[in-house]
């Protein structure tokens, strides 16, 4: 499988004419992202150096095999924005510690599930680490048992539009705090309704890297209605049309209570791999929602801004480097296809012909994953690929 998931660096790989070409390596670089200095021609940077022998702050290339280095460039952090679809049906008002009937809702029971959620989401959206993240929320299971809907347009509108954390923490705890555990759980919908939201958002905010938080306690279902029937096959494949569909959304899955193996289908789906399962207590939960922020910011999946008007993308002389946690460089190859990706790793468009996204393959992505490796672009450069 290739990650193409979470926040992601960014570079600008566009030139004003077929080649990119040199300048005198000082301030910022021609499309807004800083150039690292001395980086025209063959540098005398060498990789986990300094120009005097001390430790680097950049990853540095050497010339390729002709003798080019192009134009190098750090690559530039794409904000991250994680739009929570939220399941508010009867069954979160039960206890932590029972899995609860289909439909079920326990008022005025003690210890409800949805009590430690809403703590847990409390420290998260305040914690340090979640600052400049965007958060946003939207419901489902809002309507009455006997009464639930599967139209996606349903679940589509947000309670509370992506801002800014710290800041937006108020907004939307204040909204979290507010919901009522009500109805069922049309998590097939709820998907797709976030799908089209969060596309929206994307579309408006170009640049950033948007994320669907499902966070449910329960397998898809509404056995009280006889207006749909949801299932876990239809959330799996609500999910993966996000994910494949040309979105390009994956879908991280947050289970909170017992027996809830089915939720993982719906995880791999959406490109996640795996549900985050937890038992309901406030730490489990914290926990959990601190995994998924730190598995949406590997930089796996690289955002290409778009051309601006009189310049082009040249695609065969872009080059995107790795140094590891140790400062050494590891080559790092284009391949024409994901499936081409091996133990070698590498790097591939989303679609050759016009691409708009830069996607790492599997080692690359772990290599990059690990503290202290660094990403550089090279422009200008022929293209480095894996010759069959």
């Amino acid at each position: 499988m290739v990650k193409t998931l979470g926040v992601v660096s960014s570079v600008a790989v566009l030139c004003s004419s077929v080649s990119c070409g040199s300048n005198d390596g000082e301030g910022d670089g021609p499309f807004g992202v800083g150039e690292i200095e001395g980086s025209s021609g063959a540098s005398s940077y060498q990789p986990g150096l300094g120009p005097d022998g001390g430790t680097a702050t950049q990853c540095m290339p050497g010339p390729d095999d002709e003798g080019c280095v192009g134009e190098i460039y750090a690559g530039e952090t794409i904000p991250l924005d994680i739009y929570i679809m939220f399941d508010q049906s009867c069954s979160m008002s039960c206890p932590v510690e029972t899995t609860g009937q289909p439909g079920q809702c326990c008022p005025g029971e003690p210890d409800p599930r949805i009590d430690p959620t809403l703590q847990a989401l409390d420290e998260f959206l305040n914690d340090n680490q979640s600052a400049g993240i965007g958060v946003g929320i939207g419901y489902f299971g809002f309507m009455e048992v006997g009464s639930t809907s599967c139209d996606p347009d349903d679940y589509s509108q947000e309670s509370v539009e992506i801002g800014l954390l710290p800041g937006h923490a108020e907004a939307v705890l204040e909204s979290l705090y507010s919901v009522e555990p009500t109805g069922e759980t049309p998590t097939g919908a709820a998907i797709r309704g976030a799908c089209v939201h969060a596309n929206e958002w994307r579309d408006q905010n170009p640049g950033h890297a948007t994320v669907i938080l499902l966070v449910t306690d329960g397998v898809p279902e509404a056995p009280s209605s006889d207006r749909c029937s949801p299932s876990v096959e239809d959330a799996a494949d609500a999910a993966r049309e996000c994910l494949d569909g040309g979105s390009g959304l994956p879908t991280y899955v947050l289970g909170i209570g017992l027996a809830l193996d089915n939720l993982n289908e719906i995880a791999a789906a959406g490109g996640t791999e795996a549900a985050y399962l937890v038992d309901g207590e406030r730490d489990s939960v914290l926990e959990a929602l601190s995994q998924i922020r730190s598995a949406a910011a590997i930089p796996c999946d690289m955002q290409i801004p778009p051309v601006p008007e009189g310049e082009v993308l040249n695609t065969r002389e872009v080059n995107l480097g790795i140094c590891d946690a140790s400062g050494q460089v590891i080559t790092t190859y284009y391949v024409d296809t994901p499936e081409q990706c091996g133990e070698e790793g590498g790097w591939f468009y989303d679609n050759p012909v016009n691409p708009a996204r830069i996607i790492l393959c599997d080692a690359t992505c772990e290599t990059v994953s690990i503290p202290g490796a660094q990403l550089y672009y090279s422009i200008g450069c022929q293209t480095q690929s894996i010759v069959e």
